[in-house]
């Protein structure tokens, strides 16, 4: 860790020096044959050189919460109380980890107030601290519960640094209220960004909009990630040929792949193929489709969309 930090800040003082170095380069061509108002101006100067001097204490910032937060997963303690302080000291990368720490209870007893403190005071600078605050702002953890605030929350994190999950927060609101071009805009985003909940949720809009032709093909992608819940749209979409050829067989089959994602549902399993009608060959049919399908894809990683994050996917 130590070794990454340090190749980090030598990469950020080579492209400083680098860059000043152009610019002398550049002042040394023009003052050979063009007039003084037209050289580089020692403000520029100046300039270019604070930027790189920020670029050198972000750097060094971020290699020290990220070797304190490494020392503390390792099982140092003693480490604790230091990115405590850089905190304290208003680094907002500390600010965010140290309050994914007291919402988690990692390395600190959990108190839901400290982190609302924590992500509070980093938001404006740190975007996913922003996002952090509206998941608990959301669920009413350490702060007074509140849908809209939280909502904005996601929104201005999602718009200034496309976290995917914030996208997929303001998906599922939008959903809930019915309200499909906006549910529709926000999985798009997620979408873009490689999220599979969003690939299910852009199918699930598509289809309550009648796109089903549109439908189909994110809800085969998400189905293809492992997504639990579009197997369920993808068995209605066959059993009423809505986007997909009508097929019975295919129906009872993507009903059997959804019923053994979700547990949940087991015990439905024999009533939902039945339902279906088919005869003994097609049950044989969609048995072996499904238990082939279950057999070469993964179960997804569920992601607890309740839990604060330490750093953005």
């Amino acid at each position: 860790m130590r070794i990454s930090i340090q190749f980090v800040l030598a990469r950020a003082a080579g492209f400083a020096v680098c860059g000043l170095l152009s610019l002398a380069a550049t002042a040394q061509t023009y003052a050979g044959g063009q007039k003084p108002k037209d050289l580089p101006s020692d403000s520029a100067s100046m300039g270019i050189a604070e930027q790189m001097a920020d670029l050198l204490s972000v750097a060094k910032d971020s290699g020290e919460v990220l070797l304190l937060w490494a020392q503390i997963k390792s099982g140092k303690r003693e480490a604790v109380p230091d990115l405590i302080a850089l905190a304290r000291d208003g680094n907002p990368r500390a600010q965010n980890v140290v309050g994914y720490m007291f919402d988690n209870g990692e390395g600190v007893q959990a108190d839901p107030k400290k982190a609302v403190s924590y992500f509070k005071a980093a938001a404006e600078k740190f975007p996913l601290a922003k996002y952090n605050l509206g998941v608990m702002t959301l669920y009413g953890r350490g702060t007074k519960q509140d849908e809209v605030q939280a909502m904005q929350l996601f929104r201005d994190s999602a718009i200034s640094a496309g976290i995917e999950q914030a996208c997929v927060q303001l998906a599922l609101y939008h959903l809930k209220k019915n309200e499909l071009d906006d549910a529709l805009k926000w999985a798009n985003e997620g979408s873009n960004r490689g999220s599979v909940k969003s690939f299910y949720l852009l199918g699930r809009v598509l289809y309550q909009q009648q796109k089903f032709a549109e439908a189909a093909t994110w809800l085969q992608k998400a189905a293809a990630a492992s997504e639990p819940n579009a197997p369920a749209v993808i068995s209605m979409m066959y059993r009423d040929g809505k986007g997909l050829g009508k097929s019975p067989t295919m129906g009872a089959a993507w009903w059997l792949i959804y019923t053994s994602y979700s547990r949940k549902q087991t015990g439905n399993q024999l009533a939902g193929v039945q339902s279906f009608h088919l005869n003994e060959e097609e049950q044989r049919r969609a048995i072996a489709f499904a238990n082939n399908w279950l057999s070469t894809h993964g179960v997804e990683r569920k992601v607890d969309y309740r839990k604060t994050l330490l750093q953005a996917k």
